[in-house]
């Protein structure tokens, strides 16, 4: 049959054939199967009519560099009367990646002759799946560097607890402890210690109901050195969000264990060493305080008396900071509202005067502690001198509060009056040099805000 027959036997009718290629979204050509000159396309560029182009040696339609694929899959479809896929990448401006992908089903059609009549030539622009395609790849091998470049082990299970995916690490780690390389399919359990099989599963319980279950367990490595796993088991759901399976990340934590654990001994032997330091600094304070007794003991003059007792009392101040350090086991700090108390009963020498304190508490460190409660106790010894001096019941009303970054103290005594002859900024007398100097080394301030009673306002920075 001519190959003018065969185009009138193909498209005289415009039957089906010419309705159904014309609604289809590929391109369809059909082929004369000796020379492969164009009979029929579905789809022309503008300004062409099929009239033109019937008889037109079909490979001017073909990218240069598929010509000789493309007249190589024809021959072969010539010979064998049986079709053929061709798969084409092209350049093109379709995407942003310049490229095009088609699948060309390339098959012949036949009388019943079982002669070749045509060939028909069906182009599918898979571009988008193709795409996808890569995108997906680009992604696996992403995840894959990922899982496969850290030191953790990572595997998936399914419902019947058998390995689906797993990395290299855990692949390398069974490969030396069983001698087995395929995990996929095989169970978990044939991995594990038999002893922690039940806690396992009560793990793998969980995480099917949806829960994310994270464990710390000690395992013996090949060489018998113990090894600190912490593991992080998360459910893995399909699209009905239904738990179909556990990953698991299994991190080996033993050196930062170890550390940890040596870091913890060297923190006890400097906290036992702190406190045998502030234990001897207490003693040794005590040592002195004792020796100024004896001295005050042998003295006739009441005035040196006088001053070693004052004295006494500044060093048992002292002791109490490194005595509550010492038996509060905080080694550098102190409970300013646990301190204060303490100080009054070391200082109070008449039970008929009470302590009335109320405020905010606040923690000083060592280097603050000290001026503070030095200064304090100069004034409370002021209050015992001259404000409480009569003996009847007082009390000494003592308030702290906390607020933008400032410890205020308001100091009040019940009785007594500062003298008028007394400026409360002359550091002439020991007494009042000594608070100054504490508060000046607290970087605060204090004022004197009433004479009668005398009332005081101390104001520090906390920070």
């Amino acid at each position: 049959m001519s190959a003018q027959n065969n185009k009138l036997n193909l498209f005289d009718s415009k039957g089906y054939f010419e309705a159904l290629a014309n609604v289809c979204e590929d391109i369809i050509t059909i082929v004369e199967p000796k020379n492969f000159t164009l009979q029929y396309i579905n789809r022309l560029n503008p300004g062409f009519k099929l009239e033109e182009l019937i008889g037109v040696e079909v490979f001017n339609f073909v990218y240069p560099e598929h010509i000789e694929a493309y007249r190589k899959v024809l021959n072969e479809v010539v010979s064998s009367h049986q079709s053929k896929v061709l798969q084409l990448e092209t350049l093109d401006h379709v995407n942003e990646n310049g490229k095009a992908w088609y699948s060309c089903i390339i098959s012949p059609l036949i009388n019943k002759s079982n002669v070749i009549e045509s060939i028909i030539i069906i182009a599918k622009d898979i571009t988008a799946s193709k795409l996808q395609e890569i995108e997906i790849h680009n992604k696996e091998e992403k995840l894959y560097a990922i899982i496969n470049n850290t030191k953790d082990m990572i595997m998936s299970i399914d419902k019947d607890l058998n390995i689906m995916e797993y990395n290299t690490v855990l692949a390398t780690l069974v490969e030396r402890g069983y001698g087995k390389k395929n995990l996929t399919g095989t169970s978990i359990l044939n991995y594990i210690d038999p002893r922690k099989e039940q806690g396992l599963r009560k793990i793998y319980d969980k995480v099917f109901k949806g829960e994310v279950v994270n464990d710390v367990d000690r395992y013996n490595s090949a060489s018998g050195d113990l090894m600190y796993i912490e593991t992080s088991y998360h459910p893995i759901k399909n699209f009905e969000q239904e738990v179909t399976g556990i990953s698991i990340f299994s991190k080996d934590i033993t050196e930062r264990v170890l550390s940890e654990e040596k870091l913890k001994s060297t923190l006890k032997d400097r906290e036992v060493l702190l406190s045998e330091i502030h234990h001897r600094i207490k003693n040794n304070l005590a040592l002195v305080s004792s020796m100024l007794q004896l001295k005050e003991m042998n003295l006739d003059n009441e005035e040196a008396k006088a001053a070693l007792v004052d004295s006494r009392k500044r060093i048992k101040t002292t002791a109490l900071v490194h005595e509550m350090l010492y038996r509060n086991e905080s080694f550098d700090k102190i409970e300013l509202m646990k301190y204060i108390p303490e100080l009054f009963r070391n200082v109070n020498f008449n039970d008929n005067i009470l302590l009335d304190l109320k405020g905010d508490d606040f923690t000083l460190v060592l280097n603050k502690a000290l001026p503070l409660c030095l200064m304090l106790h100069e004034l409370m010894m002021n209050s015992f001198k001259h404000s409480f001096n009569g003996g009847g019941p007082s009390m000494l009303k003592i308030r702290t509060r906390i607020k933008d970054d400032t410890l205020t103290i308001e100091y009040f005594d019940s009785s007594g009056t500062f003298p008028d002859t007394v400026d409360f900024n002359d550091i002439s007398t020991t007494g009042l040099m000594l608070i100054h100097t504490f508060v000046e080394q607290l970087s605060g301030k204090i004022s004197l805000i009433s004479k009668t009673p005398p009332s005081y306002l101390i104001e520090i920075p906390v920070n």
